[in-house]
């Protein structure tokens, strides 16, 4: 009878220790939650604070690309599109907490949510390539290949010589392609930062 005692007592005990630990750890993958969808919300914050530029530079770069179509353009129309073209923009993404959740053990009970955030993961890392390249390739060919020519402290086209070649026509064909991609990359991505918020949501309600 003794013995039966001291195995239920054992066993009332771990199972009371059981159920302090699952609360204490549902609490830690609450707050990590949390941390997780206030991350999501400054990068969603982030997008949209960049989408009139997207859109700008998107619309400039093709009406300058269909203006050097032409057999030459005038320093006024070179003027109107130039400057604006030489500005680059890459988001200011966080990625902690998302780095944080995925190395931890919740993703084992929260697959779905796992998956979503791999998914973003693999989009937002190709964007900031992308973006990357492209600011580079703005430096050493756009910028590099003008600074003869063109004042880019002043705003001050010198010569038109080099805007007028078809070597130039090919560096701004090239960089609207970048254009497009990049908008691609940032439409998939934001979709995604979207798919990942509204899981979280349904996660946390559930809690």
């Amino acid at each position: 009878m003794e013995l039966v005692i001291v195995i239920l007592g054992i066993s009332i005990a771990y199972q009371v220790n059981n159920y302090k630990e699952r609360i204490v750890n549902n609490r830690l993958e609450q707050n990590a939650l949390l941390n997780l969808q206030k991350e999501i919300q400054i990068n969603i914050d982030e997008f949209e604070s960049l989408a009139a530029y997207r859109k700008g530079i998107t619309q400039e770069t093709t009406k300058f690309q269909k203006a050097l179509q032409q057999d030459a353009i005038s320093k006024d129309t070179a003027q109107k599109y130039l400057f604006k073209l030489v500005r680059t923009s890459t988001p200011d993404l966080q990625h902690q907490a998302t780095t944080s959740y995925l190395a931890s053990n919740y993703g084992t009970t929260n697959i779905s949510l796992k998956n979503e955030l791999l998914a973003l993961q693999t989009y937002l890392q190709e964007l900031t390539a992308v973006s990357e390249a492209y600011n580079k390739l703005k430096a050493e060919d756009f910028v590099k290949y003008l600074r003869d020519e063109v004042d880019f402290s002043n705003a001050v086209i010198v010569s038109m010589n080099k805007i007028n070649s078809l070597e130039f026509r090919n560096i701004i064909w090239n960089q609207l392609g970048y254009e497009v991609e990049l908008n691609r990359l940032y439409k998939l991505s934001e979709e995604q930062l979207l798919k990942v918020e509204q899981s979280i949501e349904l996660l946390l309600a559930n809690e």
